[in-house]
């Protein structure tokens, strides 16, 4: 018995020592089976993540190469095969810079052997790069490359290649319109030259360049470019363009500037330049190579041009000042003759401050209504009355007298004031016929000048009609004279001027066309124009007796204007002889300075106008086939009406059979 209880002893002693152990080992065992449990999900994630990035760089677009740090090829993915048309076997262990790079930039062995990854400058930046492919085909890459090092200290290089090519092309394409919208914004489309702007551009940088070397200006304009055009059309004038372009463009020195400011107008900029001699020299020849024929469509063109020169003459000189200067010069070459060189000297410096200051004043007497009105009477050949007058604008300066028109209407056109000295011209018009009418007169008309910045002005119309009908006169007793080349111009501007021409006639107002016969309207426009009437050109009238070209022509004009039932007036008539033959050709009403020449002094007569001395006999000499009496003695109260005096010799009753030589003057 003692035997089991010693037994039973013992193996609880057992059990309680044994209990510990068991229960660890039991603990631990769990333990391992979690840990063997959570290893193995661990390793399930990671072989899934694994298989994950797998395919992402199986199937990635981009070109994906893992590279040793001599640039070597470890592994890649199929896209960098695909985008190089090679295969895994063709790239692993070979450094890309041995297959991808175009014949024209291969390396040699030793070359890329000693090409090496410069970390510092490489990793983070984006590379383009143009590649070829195994077919020989060229795309752009853009490449991307970081660092990695491995738990053992290795370093390897991963590198990410993305196709650009669409993108390149297309940047490419983007580039080229933008290169070609701006060489269009700043290039003559016909001539390939710089335009204005660039020229504005250079000319100002050259001036403000602080070296303190004159820079030259050359402002060269073909001479007779619009025949050429009208002759040839206006590829004709195009093919004289091109050409001459080329021909200063060859003739310019390395640093000049050539540049189309105009139709047919060229500039020449000269930084550096000595002096106007240089100009001078270089500008003659320039004419010498312009003025060289060429073939065009079988044809031999030639054309010539006129050149203005000028030179900066200080610091303070501008961009806009040197232009003046040149414009001015070359207006001077013009004038001379044309295919000449004109030089902006002192002494063309000295005339144009003269015309300058000249400007000013014209400008503030056609604005402020101070320039004169004269007027010229227009008379029946049968009657011998005068049956009309002209306005004639004069300008009186107070310094330099009474200035022709010939000598201040180019500087009006300049100024753009031609549209507003005619409606002075109209509102002088208007008054005077108001004041014939109320000394007894209502039978006489007048006649102003219509510009055709008159007949384009809006309120033309309107002020015309106010004016008469405030004046109390007949519209029929007014005349509009408008310039037969008004009529024959731009085809829109003459479209719109023939609309003005029928809306005065429709209203009841004559208009005439002034200087006819030597413009470019033909005798067939008569027909087609709402005109009552033509004035025959004064040059014409003048040549009539001394020139059978001229005679034909007036006589066809009087002929065709009376079969088509319009008055004709003959102006620039200055002897008797003139009057009798423009008499005998059907002609009914002259004008001119054998009728009025005009007045040698100037009479106030509170409107500041004037009309001419008309030449009359007076009643106390009444020969056969004379106006009557009471003609005489109107004529003078219609000149009396404008502070004016009659005097002369007895020139209209010679019209009528009477002999120079054998009447009396006085």
């Amino acid at each position: 018995m003692s035997y089991f209880v010693v037994t039973y002893i013992g193996l609880i002693a057992v059990i309680l020592v044994l209990a510990p152990l068991l229960w660890q080992v039991f603990r631990e065992n769990a333990l391992l089976q979690s840990y063997v449990h959570d290893a193995r999900h661990e390793v399930a994630a990671t072989i899934r993540q694994s298989e994950h990035y797998r395919l992402a760089c199986e199937n990635a677009s981009d070109g994906l190469i893992l590279q040793d740090m001599r640039g070597r090829i470890i592994w890649c993915n199929p896209a960098y095969c695909k985008m190089h048309c090679m295969t895994p076997g063709d790239v692993i262990g070979r450094n890309p810079l041995e297959f991808v790079l175009p014949p024209d930039r291969a390396l040699t062995p030793e070359e890329i052997e000693e090409t090496d990854f410069d970390i510092d400058i490489t990793e983070g930046r984006l590379h383009l790069f143009q590649n070829q492919n195994a077919l020989g085909d060229l795309f752009w890459i853009q490449l991307s490359v970081s660092f990695h090092k491995s738990a053992d200290g290795r370093e390897s290089a991963i590198a990410v290649c993305r196709d650009v090519t669409e993108q390149i092309e297309r940047q490419n394409q983007l580039n080229e319109i933008g290169q070609r919208l701006e060489h269009e914004a700043t290039h003559d489309g016909l001539t390939g030259v710089p335009n204005r702007a660039v020229f504005q551009t250079f000319i100002g940088d050259a001036l403000r360049s602080g070296d303190g070397a004159p820079v030259g200006l050359l402002h060269i304009d073909l001479d007779s470019f619009k025949a050429i055009n009208d002759t040839h059309g206006h590829s004709g004038g195009d093919a004289v363009l091109t050409p001459t372009a080329d021909v200063i463009r060859q003739n310019i020195r390395d640093g000049d500037l050539l540049a189309r400011v105009g139709g047919d107008e060229f500039v020449v900029v000269c930084p550096n330049t000595a002096d106007l001699a240089y100009l001078d020299g270089f500008s003659a020849r320039l004419l010498q190579a312009i003025s060289m024929p060429f073939e065009w469509c079988n044809r031999i063109l030639q054309i010539e041009a006129s050149i203005g020169a000028a030179i900066s003459r200080s610091e303070n000189t501008t961009a806009e000042s040197l232009l003046v200067q040149a414009d001015f010069a070359l207006y001077e070459a013009k004038r001379a003759g044309r295919n000449q060189v004109a030089l902006y000297d002192q002494a063309l410096h000295d005339r144009n401050t003269f015309q300058s200051r000249r400007a000013i004043e014209l400008a503030d007497t056609i604005d402020t209504g101070t320039m004169d009105y004269w007027f010229q009477p227009t008379m029946s050949i049968e009657t011998g009355q005068i049956i009309g007058m002209e306005t004639l604008v004069r300008w009186t300066h107070p310094v330099d007298g009474v200035i022709a028109p010939d000598d201040f209407l180019p500087m009006v056109k300049e100024l753009g004031l031609l549209g507003a000295l005619d409606l002075w011209s109209m509102t002088a018009a208007l008054t005077q016929k108001q004041k014939l009418n109320l000394a007894g007169f209502s039978d006489i008309g007048i006649a102003f000048n219509a510009s055709p910045e008159l007949l384009s002005h809006p309120d033309f119309i309107r002020r015309l009609i106010w004016g008469v009908e405030a004046a109390g006169i007949d519209r029929a007793q007014v005349i509009i004279e408008v310039l037969e080349n008004t009529n024959f111009g731009d085809a829109s501007e003459t479209a719109s001027h023939a609309a003005i021409i029928r809306d005065l006639h429709e209203a009841g107002f004559q208009v005439y066309l002034d200087d006819f016969g030597v413009g470019f309207a033909g005798l067939s426009h008569l027909a087609k124009l709402d005109v009552t009437g033509v004035k025959i050109d004064r040059g014409l009238v003048t040549n009539l007796l001394g020139d059978a070209t001229s005679r034909k022509i007036v006589r066809k004009i009087v002929e065709l204007s009376n079969d088509l039932g319009l008055n004709v007036i003959a102006e620039g008539v200055e002897d008797l002889a003139t009057a009798k033959a423009l008499q005998a050709m059907g002609c009914s009403v002259i004008q001119g300075y054998w009728l009025s020449p005009p007045p040698a002094i100037r009479r106030p007569d509170g409107l500041g106008c004037k009309i001419a001395n008309f030449k009359t006999a007076p009643c106390a000499y009444n020969p056969p086939h004379c106006a009557d009496l009471t003609t005489r003695v109107s004529t003078a109260r219609i000149f009396a009406i404008s502070g004016e005096q009659t005097h002369g010799r007895l020139s209209i009753c010679l019209l009528y059979g009477r002999c120079v030589q054998n009447l009396p003057r006085w």
